[in-house]
């Protein structure tokens, strides 16, 4: 038997009592059912008698109803005879048999005799029915002597259906006298098992008996590997047998009910938890069942049972289950959960507000006094405890420390910031300015742990909206892998509402993040909410999203230089970056390494731990960034989008970040002045002369068509090491001839054929194929120039036929220019009217997809 569990009390009951196990009730044999059966008997003698001479009468069975009725208590004749009064004694159920049985000839024969009832069968063996060429259904009928009018007396086969012993099974004779033999003395009980070990010839019989003394594991391994076809009520005798580890994988199914899932607790312990988790499988009956699997997980304490409940949270019932496992096992639940917490998944997510219950008590904090200066919002008599917040606990929460972190918010106001929290009040935001942000941010998010941990009942969405309200840049990074993974999940609503918590916290690494899921991710819809979320922030401001874009860059504490010097007390390293925006920590010696040192014993250790959890902040947060500048100033480099010289030194220059790939591109005026910055944030030319912009140019990124001395300037980055975020200097360049300029067709491209899924690719990049209504085209691509001139290429056969799979190769038909895309070229211009970098742009597309 396994690990000892604690079953409910009101199952006792039910529970189909063995030796050693749980006590049944206490059961005597029925003087009154016993007397019922033995006139049900003398009703069946005679035609007992009468079928013991059909033809078809197994010998075996024919003698045993002779012996019996001749007086031998003989317990196939027994069982026969009783199957007969069954089937053909009105009103004969079966009960008492075993009850006249007991107190007649004693309980071994009680349990030999109910063992052979199990496999009685009367009448002829079944023929399924067939059908003939004309569709008539042909029935097998039987004919004979008179003698055994109603048929022989045989053993059951596979083939019955409906057996004269279900009565057996299926009523409470079998149980009755499982629960006798439980409570039996030891000497009756081992001379029933003996006597029954001749009575299990066939896998009926012998699966009956391992039921009723489950002791015998060896009975009930060899009942489990019979191959005999089960019915519902031969399946609940096996299931009730188990009682070792390993009999329980071969059990299958199991029928849920209290007395059936008792009775496995009972038998297996912790050892039954297999079993019970594939009963919360779905199923048709799922909400009636769940409910006893999930109070039966509760009593076993083992540390599975918490994956288990994890795998299984959005079923109902399952998230109150799961806390209350962890009240009940605290110790198996820290063990299991605390790996979990925090790795940036939904599973994480509720293994840390599962933890919150615990960690109070757990781990003792330092203690802090209660501020006594409060702000009027959160000062006076404590709301009255409502359904909206009595789940946010204040004891199982972090506690909201004041700015000097010396003083604490009381449980009073930390129930009126609750309060005003559930209430969505925008007067939550002003304790921002009285409380330490840091902690108050760690409440904010312990609060959302809880709710997602009690299954994120959507009465209490406030717990996420108020992420918006009070959390900060640590509650950005946390929320945002989870944003991304929601809609795969069935959630996108909970994201769409997320995106409202970014831009509620509004800071810049919240834009970051916000700007970082419009070009990531798997989710079309998730991207276009993230997109007008960011035009409505931008509208807000009354700036341009690209211009939202520029403000939003964090500078991440660097200074003045772009360096961020990590303290460890007798140790300083310093971080810089290289032309990806990966950081590169340098130790005082000069040795560079891309991640910080671990604190040493030589360390401050208060000074290390933050410098360390600094950098890794830091370096996680580049991950989403450093890649998405990095794109967007590429990107700004082909739109040819540019700046005024204060904003160009403002986002650029002077940014601690930035300021590290700005040096290593080269910069064009409007004017057509290529010019890059020193190291001192000077501007120089190619001959690294200075060089001052005037007030009215404009400046972007020189893309390498503009330079007439671009290997010049390539021989410069060269002499200098310079490396380049993207490719610039060295990225291909395509200028039309005089002739090409004047016509309005290029075909130097014309011919080309492009692989499906690259055409298709440009359909959802820098090129579009969206016709006048906004649907989509897939006759041709088109690419836009800052004039607002399209580039189109035609394409055929086109993607249209295969916008959700694999297609066929597309050739360029024509690539033109005009003021709008078509089919076929409409209103061409000369293709010199189109801004250079555009053109050459399209060409490096095409050439290089086509290769």
């Amino acid at each position: 038997m396994g690990q000892t569990v604690e079953i409910p009390v009101e199952w006792h009951e039910h529970v189909h009592p063995r030796r050693g196990g749980i006590a049944g009730p206490g059961l005597v044999a029925d003087e009154d059912a016993a007397r019922g059966a033995r006139a049900w008997e003398r009703a069946a003698r005679p035609i007992a008698a009468d079928m013991a001479e059909h033809a078809r009468t197994a010998p075996d069975l024919a003698a045993g109803v002779r012996a019996w009725l001749d007086g031998d208590p003989d317990p196939v004749g027994a069982a026969a005879v009783a199957a007969i009064a069954v089937k053909h004694v009105e009103g004969c159920g079966g009960d008492g048999f075993a009850d006249a049985w007991v107190l007649d000839h004693g309980l071994a024969f009680a349990a030999c005799a109910l063992t052979e009832a199990s496999s009685i069968a009367l009448g002829p063996v079944p023929r399924p029915a067939r059908r003939d060429t004309a569709g008539a259904v042909w029935l097998v009928s039987y004919s004979g002597p008179s003698e055994g009018w109603r048929g022989e007396i045989r053993r059951a086969t596979s083939d019955d259906r409906m057996r004269a012993s279900d009565w057996v099974t299926e009523d409470t004779a079998a149980k009755r006298l499982r629960a006798l033999l439980a409570a039996a003395p030891e000497a009756e009980y081992a001379d029933a098992v003996a006597r029954l070990a001749a009575h299990r010839g066939d896998a009926t019989r012998r699966r009956v008996a391992a039921y009723l003394v489950p002791t015998e594991t060896a009975w009930v391994d060899e009942s489990l590997a019979d191959a005999a076809r089960l019915t519902v009520a031969d399946h609940e005798l096996l299931v009730c047998s188990l009682s070792t580890a390993e009999q329980a994988p071969h059990a299958g199914w199991i029928r849920v009910t209290p007395a059936v899932v008792a009775t496995l607790l009972d038998g297996l312990g912790a050892d039954a938890l297999p079993l019970l988790v594939q009963a919360l499988r779905p199923a048709h009956d799922a909400e009636k069942t769940r409910p006893i699997v999930l109070k039966a997980l509760l009593a076993i304490p083992d540390e599975q049972l918490f994956p288990v409940l994890l795998d299984h949270i959005g079923e109902q019932g399952v998230p109150a289950a799961l806390q209350e496992a962890v009240e009940r096992y605290p110790d198996h639940a820290l063990r299991v959960l605390e790996p979990l917490a925090g790795d940036g998944t939904t599973r994480g997510l509720r293994a840390a507000g599962l933890l919150r219950g615990l960690t109070r008590t757990g781990r003792a904090e330092p203690a802090v006094p209660d501020a006594d200066d409060l702000p009027g919002v959160l000062a006076g008599k404590p709301p009255a405890r409502g359904a909206k917040t009595d789940w946010a606990d204040p004891a199982r929460l972090p506690r909201v420390l004041t700015p000097d972190r010396d003083r604490a918010l009381p449980a009073a106001a930390t129930r009126r910031l609750l309060h005003l929290l559930a209430r969505k009040s925008p007067e939550a935001a002003g304790v921002r300015d009285f409380c330490d942000r840091h902690s108050l941010a760690e409440f904010s998010w312990a609060v959302f742990e809880r709710w997602y941990a009690l299954g994120a009942p959507t009465k209490h969405n406030w717990a996420l909206a108020q992420l918006g309200l009070i959390g900060d840049d640590t509650t950005v990074r946390r929320l945002s892998p989870l944003i991304k993974r929601w809609p795969g999940e069935g959630l996108t609503g909970r994201a769409a509402s997320a995106l409202d918590v970014l831009a509620g916290i509004g800071s810049d690494v919240a834009l970051t993040h916000l700007f970082e899921l419009t070009r990531t991710g798997r989710y079309k819809g998730l991207k276009n909410r993230a997109a007008k979320k960011i035009d409505e922030i931008a509208a807000a401001r009354g700036i341009t999203p690209d211009a939202l874009a520029d403000r939003a860059v964090p500078d991440f504490g660097l200074d003045d230089q772009g360096v961020l010097v990590l303290d460890y007390g007798p140790r300083r390293f310093t971080v810089t970056f290289d032309e990806q925006l990966v950081p590169l920590v340098t130790a005082p010696n000069g040795t560079t390494r891309k991640s910080a040192p671990k604190p040493a014993a030589t360390d401050d250790p208060a000074l290390a731990a933050s410098a360390h959890a600094l950098f890794t902040g830091l370096k996680k947060d580049l991950r989403t960034l450093a890649a998405q500048e990095i794109k967007r100033l590429e990107q700004a480099m082909t739109t040819r989008r540019s700046w005024t010289p204060g904003d160009f030194h403002t986002f650029f220059v002077s940014h601690p970040l930035l300021g590290h790939i700005v040096r290593r591109l080269v910069w064009i005026t409007d004017s057509g002045t290529a010019f890059r910055v020193a190291e001192d944030r000077t501007y120089a030319d190619v001959r690294d002369d200075a060089f001052t912009p005037a007030p009215d140019d404009r400046i972007g990124i020189a893309h390498p068509v503009l330079l007439d001395d671009l290997e010049a300037w390539a021989e410069l980055f060269a002499d200098y090491e310079i490396l380049q975020p993207f490719e610039q200097l060295g990225r291909p360049v395509y200028r039309l001839t005089a002739d090409e300029r004047a016509a309005h067709r290029l075909a130097r491209v014309e011919g080309l054929v492009l692989p499906y899924g690259k055409a298709k690719g440009h359909s959802q990049g820098r090129w579009e194929s969206v016709d006048a209504d906004g649907g989509f085209a897939g006759g041709w691509l088109a690419r836009r120039d800052p004039a607002g001139l399209y580039v189109v290429a035609g394409l055929s056969p086109g993607l249209y036929a295969y916008m959700y799979g694999e297609g066929d190769d597309q050739k360029v038909t024509a690539l033109w220019a005009g003021p709008a895309p078509a089919p076929t070229p409409k209103d061409a211009v000369p293709l010199g009217r189109v801004d250079p970098v555009t053109m050459s742009e399209a060409v490096h597309d095409l050439l290089r997809s086509a290769s």
